[in-house]
């Protein structure tokens, strides 16, 4: 795993310094601390961080092909490309035995259709030379981030937003509407980023520039699933001896390394499953680690135990005590965006314990999105069963009834919306709905976000999965949207901190695009979830394992914010000087955490999520347009950015 970064000027007389994109690529020195590399030329710059997986003394980076016409700049692992290079062999010449070189000659080969020869995570630019053209990808499901910034005189892109914010001039005003989506659900989905000027590049594109300043974007994979006419029709026997065989393939792959590799296990049944197929697949014990907490509420280390007695694993349990104070700013400033998923504090501490050990290790992120695991999926599900004995014309009815029904009833939160789409279970959200986003906007901010477009995406998600059963539908917009921008964001960003690389078995494209035609009875139904991925590998775990409940890599986030982060809070937050006051009503922040602390109502998650804001805004957002106040700030963040940017599907 890696972190790229680099710069071309679009004025041929132009030149870049290598001291630029010295500064740009050490700022992400954590990505890759064994190996640093330049290569400029004229008015183009290529950086690049190694950490050093496959082709340990070759494969140097920037890398150029032959005549050195064609370079590039590579973050991530190619699995296939051992496979690849045999077929490109003949017409090319190979002088490293890593990956890297197998993407140049794929290019050379098939262009920016390379990508759909890739079977891997990844993020890359090619400079060509003799086109006068540089073309990134990032890969199907967005593991690997790409950042850039495109005007008419430059383009600049990098691993991180850090990485472009070391180039001068960088305007720093926030983009509104990212800023709404953040408090909506925690996080900021591409292409938007919280900076106007700056985008990412979504998952299963390319994108390429030529010199005019011109950039094409286009879509070369989608996380299509299919209809109910096109699904599979085989036993559910049948499907899961092929779902094991694919399964075990995608392992099979990730298993390739030059150093030290192990896996995450949580005790779930994602990683456990990885754990079991990994176990199947090595001559040697896999190396196995967990964290928990000293709250039995949220220490689940005894399934994962269970799991690694089962599988025979080397195991690494470690109870961790979190310095929450001291390591929240360290994850502010490496997420470089708003970033509320509090997760991310045991994902980081498990990714710091696994580097202690390994530079690699395996996980099970994906399975929920894949398989059918979420909770929100079987709500969804059960409303629709409720609505298939209602007529619709009686449903609003139904719906206001409902509304009455004593909450602690079971049926009562079913029934209250059972004249809603099964989107609403998917609009849900732990932070702030549109009427309190509404109230918590200064008016100036509130005027210029009447439209609520926080949640815009996820409608338009909706939108096109109309021609899909329910649980697909909450499954499709999960894999757009929530996935890469918060589950696959917070592995990158923790594990790469740690300098540990996190590859996932569970997101192989070719695992996807198999469960994608299983019927959804198969993935989830009123009682039972993942059912097909637990009849797969069901000899592989103990039976504890396929009966417990889902469990969220979870933290005592109400103790915390009403113990050690509650000076923080106070210093912070609802100090005077909060940046945020320059958009948020200051005495509902206030009243928020009155409440929160005595107990009359649950705001942990929503202050969480402003505390987080609080601490990126003094970090990143000071110089921007926050100086010139909410008003002006306002007015200026609405236009859309990137006028020569064209998008082809």
């Amino acid at each position: 795993m890696c972190g790229i970064c680099g710069v071309w000027y679009f004025d041929p007389a132009s030149t870049v310094e290598p001291q630029l994109i010295a500064s740009m690529r050490d700022e992400m020195t954590h990505r890759g601390p064994d190996e640093a590399g330049i290569h400029t030329s004229g008015p183009v710059g290529l950086g690049f961080r190694r950490l050093s997986i496959i082709d340990l003394d070759g494969s140097h980076q920037p890398m150029p092909n032959e005549d050195e016409q064609v370079w590039i700049t590579f973050n991530g692992e190619i699995y296939n490309f051992q496979a690849l290079r045999h077929r490109l062999a003949d017409r090319h010449c190979f002088r490293t035995v890593g990956d890297t070189e197998t993407i140049i000659h794929a290019y050379e080969e098939f262009g920016s259709e390379c990508v759909k020869y890739l079977r891997g995570m990844f993020a890359f630019a090619i400079w060509d030379a003799r086109q006068q053209r540089l073309t990134c990808a990032v890969d199907r499901f967005g593991k690997k981030p790409l950042y850039y910034l495109l005007d008419h005189e430059k383009f600049i892109f990098a691993s991180e937003l850090k990485g472009i914010l070391q180039c001068p001039g960088v305007d720093r005003d926030l983009d509104l509407d990212a800023l709404d989506e953040y408090l909506a659900y925690g996080y900021i989905t591409a292409p938007r980023t919280v900076f106007r000027s700056i985008r990412k590049l979504q998952p299963g594109h390319t994108l390429v520039v030529t010199q005019s300043g011109v950039a094409t974007v286009r879509e070369y994979w989608h996380p299509a699933l299919v209809p109910p006419e096109q699904w599979l029709t085989d036993s559910v026997n049948d499907l899961a001896a092929r779902l094991r065989g694919v399964l075990l393939e995608a392992v099979r792959l990730r298993m390739v390394s030059d150093v030290p590799l192990g896996a995450f296990l949580s005790g779930g049944v994602d990683s456990s499953a990885v754990v079991g197929l990994m176990s199947k697949v090595s001559a040697y014990p896999v190396r196995t680690f967990t964290i928990g907490f000293e709250e039995a509420l949220y220490d689940e280390t005894s399934y994962a135990q269970l799991v690694a007695d089962t599988c025979g694993t080397e195991h690494t349990r470690e109870v961790v005590r979190p310095d929450i104070v001291t390591i929240l700013p360290k994850l502010v400033h490496q997420f470089d965006e708003p970033f509320a998923d509090s997760s991310m504090i045991p994902t980081y501490y498990v990714s710091q314990v696994a580097r202690q050990h390994v530079t690699v290790v395996l996980s099970g992120d994906g399975g929920d999105e894949i398989f059918g695991g979420y909770p929100w999926y079987r709500y969804g599900l059960r409303q629709m069963f409720l609505q298939s004995f209602v007529p619709a014309s009686l449903r609003p009815v139904a719906g206001r009834i409902g509304a009455y029904l004593p909450k602690a009833t079971k049926i009562a939160p079913y029934v209250s919306v059972i004249d809603r789409a099964v989107a609403y279970w998917g609009m849900r959200t732990d932070f702030f709905d549109p009427a309190q986003r509404a109230a918590l906007y200064k008016n100036d901010v509130r005027t210029q976000l009447r439209h609520a477009p926080g949640e815009q995406q996820k409608i338009e998600s909706f939108k096109r999965a109309a021609g899909l059963d329910g649980l697909s539908q909450l499954q499709y917009s999960d894999l757009l949207l929530y996935m890469p921008g918060d589950i696959l964001t917070k592995v990158d960003r923790c594990s790469m901190l740690a300098s540990l690389e996190v590859r996932c078995p569970l997101l192989d494209h070719e695992v996807f695009e198999f469960m994608a035609r299983i019927p959804s009875r198969y993935r989830m139904n009123l009682t039972a979830s993942k059912i097909l991925l637990k009849k797969a590998v069901g000899d592989l775990l103990p039976p504890q394992i396929h009966t417990r409940n889902k469990w969220g890599f979870s933290i005592p986030l109400g103790e915390w914010l009403r113990g050690p982060l509650a000076d923080m809070l106070c210093d912070t937050l609802l100090s005077p000087n909060a940046a945020s006051h320059a958009l948020f009503d200051a005495g509902r922040i206030h009243l928020m955490f009155d409440h929160n602390l005595n107990g009359t109502a649950d705001h942990a998650s929503r202050l969480w999520s402003l505390l987080c804001l609080e601490l990126w805004m003094r970090e990143y957002a000071c110089g921007g347009s926050l100086s010139s106040g909410a008003s002006t700030m306002a007015q200026q963040m609405r236009p859309e950015f990137a006028p020569d940017l064209h998008h082809k599907s």
